[in-house]
This record gives structure tokens, sequence and C-alpha cells, in this order.
């Protein structure tokens, strides 16, 4: 959530070891299902169609077609879940990490949906969350321009829910999150209590708080009988790093936020075990995703925010659904297509300004069909404008006013350490970026203008040179 910070150009070389996308293969567009794993997942209802038997005949008859099966999706009475995990990467145990730091969320991917390319709206929680409830790139919303951004007269997906009756509830762990704006259209909206506010870091420990307080809300008798959607965004693997009795991963920065990740996986854990046993988790959809990654030395970074490189804004995202069957995904994704997505779980339309598209239909088995990802992270009091756009493997990312660019191939440079800034790919992905800018319908900051943004960092800039 909150501001990155320098590191010794060491620590580049200790952070291979765990480094966003390196461990993946290269990979197809879909895969039928995990390996290693059924190809269904376990709340999956499969419906199996046979031909009837050709009756004996002296004269040939031909069997009958096979009846065809009913479009698979949401069911009518659906609920939704979201469990965000802020600063989750991507490179978990289920993409090849050696450590088995979440045993909960690797064994709750192996039977879901998993899109194993999915990218955050941007890379940091203001940005990134704004635009995941937005249904738009952060540029286009209604935000003040300050580093703890606040929305307002943007229209937030839940509102949409609780517009059409879907009651609606959310469980939050920082105290950003009681001005933001994000409660709009939340019929109960719950701060774990106690909670401190430091601008640079989380001093908290909040997950088992966070875990209590999902159960009193789904636990409402009422859940029973309604439709819910709900949404809890867990905090702890947020810097800093604090160690948790019992988990001991090491010492390093990379070692304490492993054991955050495993304190968080057994909340999780829990919470899931007790959605498993209400009397609607049938009929309920669960996605697990996060708002951006974190940085451990790889672009001479700690933590995360004010750049877009895959260690900040590739992401989990994975998504049970009842009917869908476990497999993995892997065209480009991103976040902003969730807004549309859980619209259409509830069998309602998208709203006309939501620039994302629903992945419903893949979810229960279509096709993918490759498209562009645009990361966004505007300029703000606190940092310079970066937009990245990525297509199939190649990535590009703008820096500033889009005057200096650089393209990466990730298939071949997963770490983005060897880019390219002439040639025809460049000159194509820089077309591809230009025409993509004319779409948006930039909305300049409603509050920090002018000098205002990007302050921070030209005050420490004359501080380091004085």
């Amino acid at each position: 959530m909150y501001r990155s910070a320098p590191v010794a150009v060491g620590l580049a070389t200790w952070a291979l070891f765990g480094a966003a996308c390196s461990k993946d293969p290269p990979q197809t567009l879909v895969s039928p299902a995990h390996a290693g794993e059924p190809a269904a997942s376990a709340s999956a209802a499969t419906v199996a169609s046979s031909a009837p038997a050709a009756t004996q005949s002296a004269s040939p008859v031909a069997s009958a077609a096979p009846a065809p099966e009913a479009p698979a999706g949401p069911r009518k009475d659906a609920n939704v879940i979201v469990l965000s995990i802020d600063s989750l990467r991507a490179d978990m145990p289920w993409a090849g990490y050696p450590r088995p730091i979440a045993p909960r969320l690797t064994d709750f991917e192996s039977k879901a949906v998993s899109f194993t390319n999915a990218y955050s709206v941007s890379s940091y929680t203001s940005m990134s969350l704004g635009g995941f409830l937005g249904g738009r790139i952060p540029s286009e919303l209604t935000r003040s321009g300050y580093f703890f951004g606040t929305y307002k007269k943007d229209v937030f997906f839940p509102k949409l829910l609780q517009s059409a009756g879907i009651h609606t509830m959310g469980v939050m762990a920082h105290m950003y999150f009681k001005s933001a704006g994000f409660e709009q259209g939340f019929d109960d909206w719950k701060l774990v209590p106690g909670i401190t506010f430091d601008p640079n870091t989380d001093r908290d420990v909040t997950s088992e708080q966070s875990e209590a307080i999902s159960e009193q809300l789904l636990g409402d008798a009422a859940n029973e009988s309604r439709r819910f959607f709900f949404w809890a965004h867990f905090l702890d693997p947020h810097d800093q790093y604090i160690r948790h009795e019992g988990i001991d991963w090491g010492k390093s920065n990379r070692d304490r936020y492993d054991g955050e990740v495993t304190f968080t996986d057994r909340a999780v854990g829990k919470l899931l075990d007790f959605i498993a046993a209400r009397s609607w988790a049938g009929r309920t959809i669960i996605i697990v995703t996060s708002d951006h990654g974190e940085e451990f030395g790889e672009h001479n970074m700690s933590r995360h925010g004010f750049e877009v490189w895959n260690t900040l804004v590739h992401v989990p995202l994975m998504i049970q659904a009842p009917g869908a069957k476990a497999r993995r995904v892997d065209v480009p994704r991103s976040n902003v297509d969730l807004a549309p997505t859980i619209l259409e779980m509830y069998g309602l339309p998208t709203q006309p300004t939501f620039e994302g598209t629903s992945i419903v239909k893949e979810i229960y088995g279509a096709t993918s069909e490759p498209r562009d990802v645009l990361v966004d992270l505007p300029a703000t009091s606190d940092n310079a404008k970066r937009r990245a756009l990525v297509h199939g493997s190649q990535k590009i990312i703008c820096f500033d006013g889009d005057t200096y660019c650089k393209l990466f191939d990730l298939e071949k440079d997963p770490l983005e350490k060897d880019p390219t800034t002439r040639g025809d790919a460049f000159k194509e992905m820089k077309e591809r970026m230009i025409a993509r800018e004319k779409d948006i319908k930039e909305v300049p900051p409603y509050a920090c203008t002018g000098d205002c943004i990007n302050s921070s960092l030209r005050r420490m800039q004359q501080q380091q040179g004085n």
C-alpha cells in the first residue's frame, strides 16, 4: 500500500531465488487441468450426456446424436466472495516457488480456474483497488491525486449490486479504508478495531481479526435466504514483515515476507473452512487475488508502488465456482475485468463506463481469446506517471509523459532486465500503446494538481542533493 524504497544492488542477486515469473515455463493458452490435479474442482457438478443405444434392425439405423448440454454458468441464486491479499506476489508455490509457504491457497488453486498471467490494475493499493471497484483504470476515476487517494462520484460495482437488492459486506484492516471512498455501496463495512495509521508501513497484525469479523458477517442467519456479496482484504503480507510464533523461514526480508504469507494463509484457510460448512456454499463463487506484488531487490527496489515491473503487478487470480472445472488459463487478464465479471455472476448488465471484459464464460470453459492488458499508475503527490501494455509475452513500459518507453519479452526475460528501445517489435508495441491511450478518458485529480504532483519525490531528491 505504501512507498517503495531503493535497496542495495547486491539484493538483486538474491532476489533471483523468488522473482515473479522466473520459474514459469513457456505456457500454452489454456491448460485443461492443473498438472497433477484432477480436471474438475471438488465442487464442480459434472453433467454427463450419452447417446441412446442403437436398436438392432435388419437395416442400419443411425444412433441418435448426444443431446446438447445446457451452457454452463453461475446459478441464478449465486453469491460472490472476494478474498484479496495485500502484496501477494505471483510466484507462489503453485507457480513453482520451492517453499510450501501457502498450503491452503495452494490447495484452493488446484481446484480453481487459475489465471496464471493476471495483472493488478496498478502497483499499489489506492490505485489498484480503486480500479477494481470502478471497473476502470485509475486515470479515468475521480480521485484526489494524493498517494492515499480518495474517490468520489465514481460508479463502483458494489453500489450497482446494492441497488439490485444484493446485500453487500466488506472487512478491511487499515485505517486508509476508513476514508478512501471504497465503502460506497456497502451495507456493512467493518474495519479491524484497534488498528493504527502509519503512512509508510503497516505495524499491525490483523489476519486473525479479519477472519473473525468475516465469520461474524457471513454467519448472519439472513444470508441463508438472501443473495450477498462479500469482500475481505487481508493486509498482513504487507511490510513490516512481522515474525509469527511457530513460523520461521529465515531472517531476510523475503524470508519474513514468506512467514507473513504463511500466517495469512492459515487465516484464509480457516475462513474457507467456515464458508464450506455454510448451507449457501454450494451456490457461492470464491475469487482470490491481490492488489499488487512486492519487490525484493529485483529492480533495486523494496516493497512496492511507483513502478509497474512484473514483480509488482503480476498477481494471482483464481476462482472456484460451482460447476466450473479446474484449469489454468494462461492468456493475460486484468483485475479490471472483475467488476463486469461479478455483475454478470449476479445476472446484472455491466456498467457502460466499465472498460473491463467479463471472464464468466472463460471460467466455465469457453476459449480464452488473447487481448491486451493495460496497467496504469497515474501521477500522484508521491510518484510520476507509469503505464504498461501487455500483448502476449511482450510488455512495453512508458515512463512519465510517455516520451521514454522500454520493451521487454517476458518469455525470454521474465525479470525485465534486458529492454529494447528500438527496432520493429518496439515500434509495433509503441504504436499499440499510442492507439490504446487514445481511448483513455483522462480525469485530472480534484485536489492535488500542479506543483503538488510528484512533489514528495522532488523534495526527497532535493534533500539528497544537499
